[in-house]
């Protein structure tokens, strides 16, 4: 298993900016998902195909379970979720292609998601309460605990980025050391246990996390 991402190249010859295999990974998952939308759009009839009705029912899974956390955000708030459940479902689907990564096996991936959840709840959270009571809230119940309010809070993207970027490299390493030990006998099944049926579990705890950050920030 790769230890970390691969530079492929250097925009401009620069070399504080490198361009990663994983980089690359998450430009083609968010082509994928721009020409899928494109491609659906197109197709969509009062009476669904098959197509459409996968991903409406997707889409209205993605719906209910921000509704059951947040009542009444559901639709407001599924194209910025279902994104996150989307990115990531076909960022590990990508993963089983020869030749081409998972991007979420990238702290700077997950990082780079969790801080989007990070700066969207607390946007949400500013315009709900106001900026004068969105700051008073880091000072509740005592002025003491405005240092640990504020780290509290910056807690969160690093938790919920680690989380993700934890278990996707956590379960790849130990197919790889499966492999080593038992070449021929393991693989199929628990390869397809790691990558898919993990990996659904995976997308469904990280977006969920992103909901109930979004649910605290809009409910303090």
């Amino acid at each position: 298993m790769q230890p970390g991402p691969k530079v492929l190249a250097y925009f401009l010859g620069n070399e504080n900016f490198p361009i990663t295999d994983t980089l690359v990974a998450s430009w083609l998952a968010v082509i994928i998902l721009i020409l899928f939308a494109r491609l659906l759009k197109g197709r969509l009839n009062i009476i669904p195909g098959r197509l459409q009705s996968g991903v409406e029912i997707l889409l209205s899974f993605i719906e209910g379970q921000i509704e059951s956390m947040i009542p009444g955000s559901g639709r407001k708030l599924l194209p910025f979720i279902g994104t996150i459940f989307l990115f990531v479902g076909i960022s590990t689907i990508m993963g089983l292609i020869p030749g081409l990564v998972n991007p979420t096996g990238d702290i700077n991936t997950t990082l780079g998601m969790a801080l989007m959840v990070f700066f969207f709840s607390q946007y949400l959270g500013i315009k709900k309460a106001g900026i004068k009571n969105y700051v008073k809230g880091f000072f509740e119940p005592i002025f003491l605990m405005f240092p640990m309010n504020v780290l509290g809070e910056l807690a969160k993207p690093i938790s919920h980025s680690f989380r993700l970027f934890g278990n996707v490299v956590g379960g790849g390493i130990i197919i790889t050391l499966l492999y080593q030990f038992f070449p021929w006998l393991v693989p199929v099944p628990l390869h397809f246990w790691f990558d898919l049926f993990s990996a659904f579990i995976q997308v469904l705890i990280f977006g969920m996390i992103a909901i109930s950050y979004i649910s605290v920030a809009v409910s303090d």
